[in-house]
């Protein structure tokens, strides 16, 4: 077999080599309605990290499945939209709170946006931090982070004698 040749090999998905880029324009408009997800939500906001975090998820979505490309593209055009009619901060607010919005199956722009962009950008929000929000001290995403010395992950194991039992009780 000539190995230069790829059309057989196994792939989970069919995705293109070259980079996939998104404007600028609506990749800031993608980071705007992020961050209008964790000051809505009032999530903690990573203090460094979150604007390469989400550029990461997208790429890794788009690489995925090329069709959100287009998502992401369609989101940016309704949030400008959504803006003009309503101002800037309503008009993402709407998008994430509107009824229209959550219509199955998703066959408007407004629908698509929310369900197949925002939402699931509400999931990176908690996963990058947004745990802390609801008093997890050193839960730094689903996997509560690195193992490191000295940092407890979630939980930690506690022997306790049986008077330290009964004052717990």
């Amino acid at each position: 077999m000539d190995t230069s040749e790829t059309y057989d090999i196994e792939t989970p998905y069919p995705y293109i080599e070259e980079s996939l880029n998104l404007d600028a324009d609506t990749f800031e408009t993608m980071w705007q309605l992020l961050s209008c997800i964790f000051d809505y939500w009032e999530l903690a906001m990573p203090t460094s990290g979150a604007k390469s975090q989400l550029l990461v998820f997208m790429q890794n979505r788009m690489k995925i499945n090329l069709n959100y490309y287009a998502e992401y593209k369609n989101a940016a055009c309704v949030i400008h939209e959504l803006n003009q009619k309503f101002g800037k901060h309503n008009g993402t607010i709407h998008l994430l709170t509107s009824p229209e919005a959550a219509i199955k199956p998703a066959n408007t722009r407004l629908a698509r946006a929310r369900q197949m962009v925002s939402n699931e950008f509400i999931t990176l929000a908690l996963s990058i931090g947004g745990f802390k929000s609801f008093g997890a001290k050193n839960a730094l995403g689903y996997i509560n982070g690195g193992n490191v010395e000295g940092k407890a992950p979630y939980r930690i194991f506690s022997d306790h004698t049986d008077e330290d039992s009964k004052k717990d009780i």
